[in-house]
């Protein structure tokens, strides 16, 4: 038996609790991905989801069941986790314990004596700039309370960046810097060819669709010059000329082979400089070349995989945007380089075995 199956041994019982449910890439991919792994080192692995995923219908009516649906379901979630963790000997929380709400919940961990790592992946211990410019109530409801709790208590922080890392107040752990990866085996490589207009693709969450405000006029007049189309694959369309595609959980992996280009752009902010570059890396997956916002971690995946181009002004994007199309040559060859890249960039056995340490103590 190796060193680390004997220090595993310590801690048989593992708890992976998450901040929300599966439609979170966060969930998925910082948390569920390691989970087949994790079973390779601890004796029995369970996985406890919020039910965060409530439905806003419009109007006022509306919006007094959402809150109070998300009301009732952090109430239950905070009397559910004594039971839950009761057996546990480590805990693994990823971004939180749910989606909303106050940092009261994080309370019901004051008695768990074992391991507890707590993995972030954005500044959620931070107020957002978009929360910054609400109320207090809403700051009171969806700020860091919970995260900043969470990074007190934890035995160990694993962070996505090195910028994240860096922005994490003092006196806590040093953190361990693991980057959100993608399966590459789970992408199809996308086959490049010479019809126009090309699909420039762009997958997010709402919340971030105004990063391509600026782009508006860049892709009206590549429209018009019938060079390129954009889709936007989202929860809700973008007000710019472009086609919508509602996000689906069943198609995470199938949407990036429709494009012939993905973007990433980002204003440059705090917020933004600590982002992963997910994106980016799903779309290289997909055999995608990419054209990004020099920002955060993003610079540094562009130079080394050499998938794409880094664009900072309106022209930049432009000029980046009607090369790509023109040349699929030139599409095709980045689109290796960034599968390429990926299968390098980071081993997701190595992580599962990082993350096993780390719980383990």
């Amino acid at each position: 038996m190796s060193t680390l199956s004997s220090r595993l041994s310590v801690a048989s019982h593992l708890t992976v609790l998450t901040e929300m449910d599966e439609w979170s890439a966060s969930t998925r991919y910082r948390a569920l991905q390691h989970v087949p792994r994790f079973r390779r080192f601890f004796d029995s692995v369970e996985v406890s989801l919020p039910r965060d995923t409530v439905k806003r219908e419009p109007g006022w009516t509306g919006q007094l069941g959402y809150f109070s649906t998300h009301a009732w379901r952090y109430a239950q979630r905070r009397a559910n986790l004594p039971r839950v963790i009761e057996f546990s000997d480590a805990l693994f929380v990823q971004r939180g314990l749910y989606a909303l709400g106050p940092g009261l919940i994080v309370r019901t961990l004051d008695r768990f004596s074992g391991r507890l790592v707590f993995d972030l992946d954005d500044a959620v211990f931070q107020v957002s700039p978009s929360l910054a410019q609400r109320g207090s109530a809403a700051r009171w409801l969806y700020g860091p309370q919970q995260a900043l709790n969470l990074m007190r208590r934890a035995d160990a922080i694993v962070v996505s960046t090195t910028a994240l890392a860096e922005m994490l107040p003092d006196g806590l752990p040093t953190p361990t810097i693991l980057p959100t990866i993608p399966d590459t085996s789970r992408y199809k490589v996308v086959n490049h060819d010479s019809r126009l207009p090309v699909l420039v693709g762009w997958a997010g969450n709402g919340g971030s669709i105004g990063y391509l405000d600026p782009l508006r006029d860049t892709f009206r007049h590549l429209a018009q010059r019938g060079l390129a189309q954009l889709e936007v694959v989202s929860s809700q369309p973008w007000s710019g000329r472009s086609a919508f595609r509602p996000w689906r959980l069943a198609e995470e992996t199938s949407i990036f082979d429709r494009f012939s280009i993905g973007i990433m752009p980002l204003p440059d902010t705090p917020y933004t400089r600590a982002k992963a570059g997910f994106k980016l890396l799903q779309y290289m997956a997909a055999g995608v070349p990419v054209v990004a916002s020099p920002i955060g971690v993003n610079r540094q995946l562009v130079q080394e995989s050499e998938a794409g181009f880094l664009a900072d002004s309106p022209v930049e994007w432009y000029d980046a945007l009607v090369e790509l199309a023109k040349r699929p040559d030139l599409r095709r060859d980045m689109g290796r380089r960034g599968r390429a890249f990926v299968e390098r960039y980071a081993d997701l056995d190595e992580h599962a075995l990082i993350l096993s340490r780390l719980l383990a103590g």
